[in-house]
């Protein structure tokens, strides 16, 4: 029977004492602390590959501290699950290095954040994280280390291959996209001589792409049992609001995480949402229903001092996580198939379009989608307000009767 292993606690790593003998402190899945008859503190990450036990070292306490040494052993037995040898990849980086400056500057993790940064201005602040998430995830580990010139379209490839296989084409091609981009922007710099990914037919990788459509409830019963099971959440507040205010205001899931008290307007009853984090890359204001104002009142109670609506349960200056409002619909019961929270702004678009009478463009332009011909999408903040405005109380009118 295997060990229980109590996870470490930054108490117990401060205060533990040296001894005549090197020891260590067990976090679990791998990870231990060893602690020297010098008292360094040295994180150990041991593990299994190719049936063989293998030990990487991943810094010293505090400069690695016990969330980011956590942080580093997930990311680690991910990279070995996924058959890449931790401390293979750390030799590859090493030799990399020593083959000179000009390489490790023209690494493809380098350029690629550097053309992000240099074009961040252009593209909007989801765009760009979305996008650095995506490097970071399935990327950077792969080709991260490599210098740009020496990357053939086998290696883009291979990664394409890795995360149809999981069943993302949607990801995968985005990012593929973004790698392209990477090359296009390197070549016309100077930094690199080709793009490889010029040489990759997408559809023979990853097949024809179908239009995604998001699982959504729109019969009344089952929206009211779906907001019942919200306000009942036993998790956290943070999460079980967030939820709450993107069924009355539909907006993108990352709009609602990264929502700041500085964005509200409560004279106004306003949320007005900055051009950067918008998809469409304009400015745009979600008019606030009374029941909104309510909900913004009940979670500053909860949120206090921190400058996010929604802040994560770990850290008040930081938002709530990625995966916390998805988290919790699955806790609540709803499958894959069933209901995601992206799936609010079907809802809403479903019911307001077969039982509303306001016009198609009102009910489309507040859900941030571009409308009509190039000179009617022209930049206007204020379009349709006062329409919308009566739109979002009739629709958190529509959802109050419901949960009667």
């Amino acid at each position: 029977m295997a060990r229980t292993v109590i996870p470490l606690t930054d108490t117990k790593i401060r205060t533990s004492k040296v001894r005549e003998k090197d020891y260590k402190l067990f976090d679990g899945r791998g990870l231990f602390l060893l602690i020297t008859k010098n008292n360094s503190k040295l994180w150990r990450f041991k593990y299994k590959f190719d049936a063989k036990e293998k030990l990487l070292a991943l810094g010293a306490y505090p400069e690695i501290s016990l969330s980011k040494a956590r942080e580093l052993r997930e990311k680690y037995r991910t990279d070995i699950a996924n058959k890449i040898d931790p401390n293979a990849v750390k030799k590859v980086r090493k030799e990399t290095i020593q083959k000179g400056k000009t390489k490790v500057l023209n690494t493809f993790e380098l350029l690629a954040r550097e053309r992000l940064t240099k074009q961040k201005d252009s593209i909007s602040e989801t765009h760009y994280k979305r996008t650095i998430t995506a490097f970071k995830n399935d990327c950077f580990k792969y080709i991260g280390h490599k210098p740009i010139d020496e990357i053939t379209a086998k290696d883009i490839i291979s990664i394409l291959q890795i995360m149809h296989d999981r069943g993302v084409n949607d990801s995968a091609r985005k990012l593929f996209y973004a790698i392209s981009k990477t090359f296009k922007w390197a070549v016309a710099n100077g930094k690199a001589e080709r793009n490889p990914a010029s040489d990759i037919l997408l559809e023979e990788i990853l097949g024809k792409t179908s239009k995604q459509h998001y699982p959504t409830i729109t019969d009344e019963t089952g929206i009211k049992n779906l907001l019942t099971s919200i306000k009942e959440y036993g998790g956290e507040s943070s999460t079980k609001y967030s939820l709450l205010m993107l069924a009355y205001t539909f907006v993108r899931p990352i709009n609602i995480r990264l929502a700041l008290w500085s964005e509200i307007d409560f004279k106004y009853k306003q949320w007005v949402i900055p051009a950067k984090k918008i998809k469409t890359k304009d400015e745009f204001i979600v008019p606030l229903s009374d029941s909104v104002i309510e909900l913004l009142k009940d979670i500053k109670l909860y949120s206090g001092d921190s400058p996010y609506i929604f802040p994560s349960t770990k850290s008040k200056t930081t938002p709530l996580s990625d995966g916390a409002l998805l988290g919790a619909i699955r806790r609540m019961g709803y499958t894959g198939t069933e209901f995601t929270p992206h799936g609010f702004r079907a809802m809403f678009s479903t019911i307001a379009h077969e039982k509303s009478n306001f016009k198609y463009d009102v009910i489309e332009t507040q859900l941030a989608h571009s409308v009509g011909n190039s000179v009617s999408q022209a930049y206007n903040r204020a379009k349709y307000l006062d329409e919308r405005v009566e739109l979002m109380q009739w629709w958190s009118n529509y959802l109050n009767e419901v949960q009667k």
